[in-house]
């Protein structure tokens, strides 16, 4: 079955066909920290920040075994864009990574994200695109939404790396939260990866916002390291921590 509508016999219109889902995405990221008394200004209570943020931008494509076709005939309808933060946190004694924040420029991508608990809004996203036959000496990555600036990353890699700091931040915590059907829990999302290119080097990082994105709250203090990579995700486990 689909995981949305709108619903037909045949379930081809659906936004969001059946999964399992898999991402394959290049990605150009920051890692630093902020000031956990601020960051704790747009997390849910009972969340605890410890400081470190991740800041990235990427190209994702994604693919599930039951609408294999799409990737060929609607190729768009699966490619998309992608900024998003993630903060460390503490929750009942364990480390997570929470996302507050996380934008696509896809219907698709937007809907998909929301009913696992990520919380997307669209957003116009551009990123330097990876190639084997190019090599950037800097990579960058901006998006913005309503007419405001709402982060940019900057890297200049040099150094090649098997991992990403990023796994220190532990499984992702999201909050799936809809409030006309008084839907409102912890989930955690524990992510699959396997990598491919990890370059660390330089990085920057410009975090701007709006009246709509309280992203003033997650400006950096310190710039702990710039990241390149590709890598192919995808859902180990997925379950409810609390209502």
């Amino acid at each position: 079955m689909p995981w949305s509508g709108p619903l037909t016999p045949s379930g081809r219109s659906a936004l969001v066909p059946d999964g399992p889902w898999t991402y394959v995405m290049d990605a150009v990221a920051v890692h630093a920290r902020g000031d956990a008394s601020r960051i704790e200004k747009v997390l849910p209570d009972g969340l605890k920040p410890l400081g470190d943020l991740w800041f990235y931008v990427s190209d994702i494509i994604s693919f599930s075994p039951s609408s294999e076709e799409m990737n060929y005939l609607s190729p768009g309808l699966l490619q998309y864009m992608e900024a998003a933060v993630f903060v460390k946190v503490e929750f009942k004694g364990k480390i997570y990574a929470f996302c507050p924040f996380m934008y696509v420029d896809n219907d698709v991508s937007l809907l998909r994200g929301i009913v696992f608990g990520f919380p997307k809004k669209m957003a116009q996203i551009e990123v330097t695109r990876f190639h084997d036959l190019f090599e950037a000496k800097k990579y960058g990555g901006v998006a913005y939404r309503s007419g405001y600036n709402l982060f940019r990353v900057t890297v200049e890699p040099s150094k090649r790396e098997e991992r990403l700091p990023f796994e220190g931040f532990g499984s992702w915590l999201l909050r799936r939260y809809l409030k006309p059907i008084e839907l409102d829990e912890f989930v955690e999302f524990v992510p699959e990866i396997t990598y491919g290119k990890v370059l660390s080097g330089e990085g920057s990082l410009e975090v701007g916002g709006g009246f709509n994105d309280e992203l003033e709250y997650l400006r950096p203090e310190e710039i702990l390291g710039g990241y390149i990579y590709s890598l192919r995700l995808k859902a180990k486990e997925i379950r409810v921590l609390g209502r």
